[in-house]
């Protein structure tokens, strides 16, 4: 079954995403690419943090978990949330052959908002 996912463009993304509560950003993450991967975005080693987000803990990164939440529901405005797990995992040549993925855990945010955003708002377009 196709779990089909809101289209967000980019405004709607990014306003979705900043207006939540920090809690509902991780669920929807969650939903979105599951527990390990959202661990691996906030650069935290085992899933027990993501479900102490979900219930009652302030995740260490908040802004970064709300970006992420803002592209990938970009990508799975195209109809399914494999498409957002397949972008976040895939080499991209946009990005220099890295995957978005190794973008989030080894450089700062400041410097891969740009280049990501970018990325993600090409993907969208090419894939709707």
């Amino acid at each position: 079954m196709i779990e089909q996912v809101g289209l967000r463009g980019d405004v709607d993304a990014h306003n979705h995403a900043m207006a939540l509560p920090i809690r509902e950003v991780v669920c929807e993450l969650v939903g979105l690419l599951g527990a390990s991967d959202v661990a691996a975005l906030a650069g935290v080693k085992e899933t027990r943090a993501v479900q102490q987000w979900m219930e009652d803990r302030e995740p260490q990164r908040p802004h970064l978990l709300r970006f992420a939440l803002q592209l990938v529901s970009m990508i799975a405005a195209t109809g399914e949330k494999s498409t957002a797990q397949a972008w976040l995992h895939g080499a991209n040549p946009g990005l220099g052959g890295q995957s978005p993925l190794a973008l989030f855990r080894s450089r700062p945010l400041d410097e891969i908002q740009r280049p990501l955003l970018s990325s993600a708002r090409t993907f969208a377009a090419r894939a709707l």
